[in-house]
This record gives C-alpha cells, structure tokens and sequence, in this order.
C-alpha cells in the first residue's frame, strides 16, 4: 500500500527535524535541596506525600536510590560533586574554596560551549576561577516565585548567548531556620546573620504563609530521632519547609517547560546531604550521607530504579560522557551510563563518605565504608571528653534530646554518642537502620568487620587522606595523635 503524498511529506519533515535536533547539544537543569533528608519526598517512600511536583519528575526519571555524598555538609558536598573529587582530593576539606587550578562542572561546560548560570549557594563554590559564572543569582532559595523567574531570566540569557545551559539551582530550603520557626516579624528586619553554610540564613524574601504549616500531631518522627515534644514540633517545621521546597521545584520546571527548551535539557535532582538534625548533617551516619538522585534526559528510554552503592562524585564523569564531553583526568568518580546500559562496573557494593572540619572550623573527622546493609565508621576525634557540637544540633531537636537525656538511659546513651562519639564502630543495618548498636566486637561480625576495616584503609591510602595516620592507629587500638592532627589541619592537608 501506497502512502499518500502528505503523509510521506509529513514524515520526512518530521525525520529532518528530529536529525537536527540530535546535533544540538542538551541543555543540563541541576537541581538541589538545600539539607532535605533521603526518604523527605513521596517517591522514596513518604507517606506525608508533601513533594507531587518532585514526584512527577521521579515518574519519568532513572533513579539512583543508594547514592551517597561524599561530605554531608553544604560546601565540601557541592564542592565534591562538581570536581568529582573528594574532599582531601579537591581541597576544600570544609569551608574554604577548592585548589586553584581544579575543573569544575562549570569550566569544563564552558569550555565545550555551555552558558553557565548559578542560582543560589554561590559562595559555596569557590574560588571564582574554578566557577566562572556567565550568569549569577541569589536570594531566591526559599522563594518560589523568584526562583522560577530567575531560572527563565538565565535560559533567555543562553538563547541570547546561542549557546546550551548548563544551569545549577540551588532551592534553599529545608535549610534552617525551618518554615514558621522565625515567629516574630520584627526578626526579619534585623541585619542578616550568618548560618552554618557562612551565607545569610534569614532570607529577606521569604515567604511565610505560602503552604498551610503541618502540626507536630500529623508527622512522624524518623526513626533515628527521639520522639520527644519539642523534637517533633522541629520535625513539622521542617517537613513544611519541605512543602515549599515542592513549590520552588514547580516553578523551576514551570519556567523550563516555558522556555520551550524542556525537550532538549538533561534534568537532574538531588539534596546535598541530609536533614539538619542531631545523627544527620555533618555526619557520617545513613541519613547524614545518603541522598538519592533523579535523571531525565530526552531519548533516555524506560525509566530504571538502580540499587547499586555510588557516590556524589560520580555525578560528573556521568553527565560529561551523556553529553559526549571529555572528562578531565584524575576524577574520582565514575560514569553511572554503564550500568544503565546492563554493563557491570566492579566495587559498586560499597561506598566512602568524610567529614573533616565542619562550619565552625572545628575538626571533626570523619570516615565511613558502608555497603547496603553494613556500615563501618571512624572517628578520628572521639574521647570521653570530647564535646561534639554542629550547626544540626542548634534548634529545639538536640536540646530536647538533650534535656531527655538526663531522666532516660536510653536517650543519654545516644547522646553520648553523638558528642562524645565512638573511635571505630560497626553497625548492622538490617537489624539496626538507626545506627544505635556498635557491634564491632561482636564475633559473629569478625570476618565481616576485618573486610570493611580493609576497604576503608585501601581508600585512604589511594586517596591521600590526610587521616590515615591516625585510622592506622586506630585500627592497632592505640591513642589518636591529636598533636598530629593539629599539624595536618594547620596544612591544609
């Protein structure tokens, strides 16, 4: 049978426009929560169900469910994942810029022809070097409105560029403070402070009002936390500052599907760690690490649900080879596309995470090997008389913790750990997902421990840690030298 004339017409039109579109770059939207815990949005499993925008992304995309970055507090995690290096690799072991001369996303998008534009979090990615901005904004984390404009404001600069975007939006919210913490409008005028992050974290354009606030009685407490009053009144705070995080992702993609450039952009979508809460940011703990991460790109084919152990810096050496880009030698990272191939890749079992110094300067390092259902931890700083203390236990969680504490055994002894902390410790998460019960000296664990003790000291030795020294002390029983610690920092190292 013959095809009419039109048809056939109709066809080849189609056909060309499709070949023309496949030699044009993809656009890339890197999307993050600023502190959002793994299992906050509806499609990991919430049943708040507080997230449908972010939710109808999930529908259409791959997931990464057992993703895991590597440094749970803001800046060293953004810095990893956009060098794809790890902390002692890149430089920025806390809060100081990456090593003059490192490729970033940002330079090395650049360089093959991208407009760049970052929205939000931008003192987080330093120096100006390594993120050469074409376009810069702030102010918009926590205001939906503003952040969608800002979003089709960077897309109509690129189209007047001619060049792709590569555009990384950072939503600064569930960040503390919490929706509705800040009670007294008066707050809002005084001169902005500092939070743990080093950036203003009262937010002049925030918008309280803008979802109906979730009461303490409608949210459950996650399972790692203590269910105490003032802990849960935190907990619904939070969890409507995740609301409005699902209202600032709507606009992002409103302003993307507006921009008629959806069909050609890579969408990807991750927190940089986990929730701001004690055994959770700044800790090398399941849910100060894990963040699961979203990807959707023209022509990608059925979505698929991987449950392999990767790594934040992976991220890089991923996207540049969708995009067909050169990666820069020496990342740590490696390409995800493999396995959505049906390829397998060795060492996708495990994972590393670090802490080093966190927002106050402090030291607290740091070091975690966890496989799916066994976590081996080190830290480097724990003592009887050390006093642990992070921007996460600021608000009314730790302290009512804290003041729990002192009448419930079983609540002092979770304090304990997480101030005074524990040198080396194993913890079986299919019996134990809270991480509460050190079976290190367990024998039914030996084998197992031994492997895990091998692994992470393989890492630290390929990597350089500067900690290394100290792990091997640890793993012979004897006493962290904190006088060598001292140097290290002094370096740099």
């Amino acid at each position: 049978m013959t095809l009419p004339r039109q048809i056939l017409l109709t066809v080849a039109l189609l056909v060309a426009s499709l070949t023309r579109a496949a030699d044009r770059p993809l656009n890339v939207l890197f999307i993050t929560a600023d502190d959002m815990n793994a299992d906050s949005p509806g499609w990991t499993g919430n049943p708040l169900k507080l997230t449908p925008n972010l939710d109808a992304l999930a529908a259409t995309s791959h997931h990464f469910l057992n993703n895991h970055v590597s440094a749970p507090i803001c800046q060293p995690s953004r810095s990893a994942f956009m060098t794809g290096r790890v902390p002692h690799r890149n430089g920025a072991l806390g809060f100081e810029p990456v090593r003059p001369g490192t490729q970033t996303l940002v330079t090395v998008l650049q360089a093959g022809g991208y407009f760049a534009a970052g929205i939000n979090k931008l003192p987080h990615m330093m120096p100006e070097s390594s993120f050469p901005w074409n376009a810069k904004f702030m102010g918009s984390g926590k205001n939906p409105d503003l952040i969608g404009r800002q979003v089709a404001e960077a897309i109509a600069a690129a189209k007047a560029a001619k060049k792709p975007f590569f555009i990384n939006c950072n939503i600064t919210d569930p960040h503390r403070p919490f929706y509705g913490a800040n009670k007294k409008p008066a707050q809002k005028k005084k001169a902005a402070r500092k939070d743990d992050d080093g950036i203003n974290g009262d937010e002049p354009n925030e918008k309280e009002g803008v979802v109906v606030p979730l009461r303490p009685a409608e949210v459950p407490v996650p399972a790692f936390l203590e269910d105490v009053p003032e802990l849960r009144r935190e907990v619904a705070q939070y969890y409507s500052s995740i609301k409005r995080l699902d209202l600032s992702f709507a606009q992002v993609m409103k302003s993307l599907q507006d921009s008629g450039e959806a069909d050609r952009t890579v969408v990807i979508f991750m927190s940089d760690h986990g929730m701001s809460f004690p055994f959770s940011k700044a800790t090398v703990y399941f849910n100060g690490t894990r963040s699961p991460v979203l990807m959707r790109w023209p022509g990608m084919g059925a979505p698929q649900e991987r449950t392999e152990l990767l790594s934040s810096v992976d991220l890089m050496p991923t996207l540049l080879e969708l995009l067909h880009i050169p990666a820069p030698a020496g990342l740590d990272g490696r390409s995800w596309l493999p396995l959505l191939r049906g390829e397998k890749q060795p060492d996708r079992d495990h994972v590393f995470t670090n802490v080093n110094s966190v927002s106050s300067g402090i030291f607290f390092p740091q070091r975690c090997v966890r496989t799916l259902d066994r976590a081996l931890i080190f830290h480097a700083w724990a003592s009887p008389d050390a006093q642990f203390r992070v921007e996460a236990m600021s608000g009314l969680s730790y302290n009512a913790m804290a003041a729990a504490a002192k009448t419930d055994p079983a609540i002092k002894a979770r304090v304990d750990q997480l101030i005074k902390g524990i040198t080396l410790a194993f913890y079986d998460l299919t019996k134990d997902q809270s991480e509460r019960r050190n079976e290190i000296a367990n024998p039914a664990y030996a084998e197992e421990v031994a492997r895990l003790k091998q692994q992470l000291l393989g890492y630290m030795e390929r990597t350089g840690d500067p900690q290394l020294a100290n792990y091997r002390l640890a793993l012979a029983g004897q006493p962290i030298n904190l006088k060598m610690d001292r140097l290290q920092r002094k370096k740099g190292e």
